[in-house]
């Protein structure tokens, strides 16, 4: 029995110090791979064309690491890719060099126990094979990531109907409820994948993003990649659905991803794991359908709150919602979109306003010296008139009506794009970002634009007064000879207003310590780009508008401003001002929360993201 027992122990004892045999064996090997794989990536090395050659370096330093000569290596060229099962995976690829894999192997003494099982199996032999494997990749430059958003998170019933709207507008025939947009609003979609399947619906290599920016997509195949993301995951298919609904029947015009996503070329896969929201994707998406339609988009007017009128709007640039690259030699600048709109609004008839056909006739008489002297027209008197009128002699005199026809009173609303760039960054001691932001400028004009088509290509400065009262010249002949009457001939009164809303300033956005840029993969911190008060700056100019007199030019239409008397229009103006200003003042927020929020622009409370990856320098084993 104690035999027995001292056998068993000594067995055991062997098959302990050869296992550890084994293990030591493998670890140095594991060693060797490891060393091979980190210095063909430190030292760049290549599977084809000029440059180091990959095999070499490896081999030199599994040399040097006690690997023999006449063992087998194998290194490959390739880059790294996260599965569906969120795990890396190696894909071999001699064009992308961004990461290498040593595979090595080596035989050794078999184990006493491998013997055994071995010879009872009849195929006894003396050496066991073991490989190791290792993949590492070579030193990354930082990775800057900036993104522009507006807060338009939650959504109403006037923010759906006018997506409809812009879908319709490119002959799409999906109409999404209020709930379906608000299921995109608070989706998020990861832009690698995003970028990825895109890449695959459009048959590009992987990788290539030089070229899938520039790639002809339709807007069809710019959603549909969305929707293939969406559906690997079952907590999105609802959402994968309803942007599945909006992509079917869209235009198939030529437009690229490169308009609204900037990714550098050279950017690591690593720069795009980040999320973005899926409503900004889309918005950019319809923008930039929307500015390659040559004609002008026509929205409800009912997003206005208002039963009689017309929007139309025209999208100069869409936005570009994020940008990534390297900081210390690529260009990353994100931006709003730049658009223009054209309210038109219907006037009530003017000649029915309570007491303003006898307000304007009153100015009659203090118009007469005001015009002789500045037109040098000759004009007699009210008194005189009466006898002009009677034929009894030739004569002109002062004629003041209102406008008897409806008219159209135009606010155009010019947006210029606001604009953020990574300026300057640095990764030690602590990270710093400075993203240097210009805001958006945006102009409002109040008055009469001769069409829109006039307004789309030559915005404010196409802009005239509003005639709302006629001050017209009559002559009569003498002996009963007809009167003629020249209308606006000395001018009239109307209404035109050209003020900025919001001026474009500079500003740098430093991010720093509590708002440090994180890692790419991390939520982004974000700073607001502009403090001006929008709000208060659309109410002081509706608020502000007035009735001013202008002279002819020479087609009888207004010119200039003509100065009159003070008090001369306070009858008139107190008719006409409020009724004005009644009209414009509940366009407020549906103009700046409604339609420009829709279009992804805050004027007030657009922010700017930034993200930013420092590498250590080193090449660094991934698998």
């Amino acid at each position: 029995m104690a035999a027995l027992t001292l056998g068993l122990a000594l067995l055991f004892m062997l098959l302990t110090v050869d296992s550890g045999r084994l293990y030591l064996e493998q670890r140095k090997l594991q060693r060797i791979a490891d060393m091979a794989a980190l210095e063909a990536a430190e030292h760049g090395g290549v599977c084809s064309g000029a440059g180091v050659q990959a095999s070499v370096l490896a081999r030199n330093a599994a040399t040097r690491n006690g690997h023999s000569v006449n063992n087998p290596l194998i290194a490959s060229c390739g880059y790294l890719r996260t599965g569906t099962d969120n795990l890396r995976v190696f894909n071999a690829d001699n064009s992308r060099p961004e990461a290498i894999k040593v595979e090595v192997r080596e035989q050794v003494t078999t184990s006493a126990a491998g013997g055994l099982f071995s010879l009872i199996d009849g195929n006894f032999s003396r050496t066991t094979t073991l490989h190791a494997t290792a993949v590492a990749a070579k030193p990354a430059p930082p990775q800057a990531m900036l993104r522009i958003r507006s807060t338009l998170a939650t959504l109403d019933s006037r923010h759906s109907t006018l997506l409809n709207a812009l879908l319709t507008s490119l002959g799409g025939n999906a109409q999404l409820n209020l709930a379906g947009w608000q299921g995109i609003a608070d989706t998020q979609i990861n832009l690698l994948k995003y970028v990825e399947q895109l890449a695959v619906d459009l048959n590009i290599k992987a990788g290539d993003y030089d070229k899938l920016l520039n790639t002809d997509a339709t807007l069809t195949q710019l959603l549909n990649a969305a929707v293939h993301v969406l559906q690997q995951s079952s907590s999105t298919l609802g959402v994968a659905t309803n942007l599945g609904n909006v992509a079917v029947g869209t235009p198939s015009g030529k437009l690229h991803l490169g308009d609204i996503l900037d990714i550098q070329n050279g950017t690591a896969q690593a720069g795009l794991d980040s999320s973005i929201q899926l409503l900004q994707l889309v918005q950019g998406v319809i923008q930039l359908a929307v500015s390659k339609n040559a004609a002008n988009v026509d929205l409800p007017i009912s997003v206005l709150g208002l039963v009689n009128g017309r929007v139309q709007m025209k999208v100069i640039q869409p936005e570009q919602v994020s940008a990534v690259g390297n900081p210390a030699t690529d260009v990353i600048e994100v931006h709003t979109a730049q658009v223009q709109a054209l309210v038109s609004l219907d006037l009530p008839l003017l000649d029915g306003v309570l007491g303003l056909v006898n307000a304007v006739t009153s100015l009659a008489a203090p118009l007469t010296s005001v015009l002789n002297d500045l037109l040098h027209l000759n004009l007699v008197g009210v008194v005189q008139s009466l006898t002009c009128a009677l034929g009894l002699s030739q004569c002109k005199y002062v004629d003041v009506k209102v406008v008897p026809d409806k008219a159209s009173l135009h606010i155009g609303i010019e947006v210029a794009k606001a604009e953020s760039r990574v300026t300057d960054y640095r990764c030690q001691p602590d990270k710093r970002l400075t993203a240097t932001t210009r805001s958006a400028a945006a102009i409002v004009t109040i008055g009469k634009y001769k069409d829109a088509n006039t307004f789309f290509v030559n915005g404010s400065s196409a802009l005239t007064p509003i005639p709302l009262v006629d001050i017209g010249i009559k002559t009569c002949g003498p002996l009963g000879a007809a009167c003629t009457r020249a209308a606006f001939a000395g001018g009239g009164l109307g209404l035109k207003a050209n003020a900025p809303i919001m001026q474009a300033t500079t500003t740098p956005l430093l991010f720093e310590g509590s708002s440090a840029p994180p890692e790419l993969n991390q939520l982004p911190a974000y700073q607001r780009m502009s403090n001006q008060d929008v709000v208060g700056s659309l109410t002081s100019t509706f608020a502000g508008v007035q009735i001013e007199a202008y002279k002819p030019d020479v087609n009888n239409v207004f010119g200039d401003l003509m100065t009159l008397v003070a008090g001369t229009l306070s009858t008139v103006k107190g008719i006409l001002e409020p009724l004005i200003k009644n009209l414009l003042s509940p366009l407020i927020d549906p103009l700046l929360n409604v339609l420009l929020k829709t279009l992804g622009i805050d004027l007030a409370n657009a922010q700017v993201g930034a993200n930013l990856s420092c590498s250590s320098g080193h090449a660094q084993l991934l698998l």
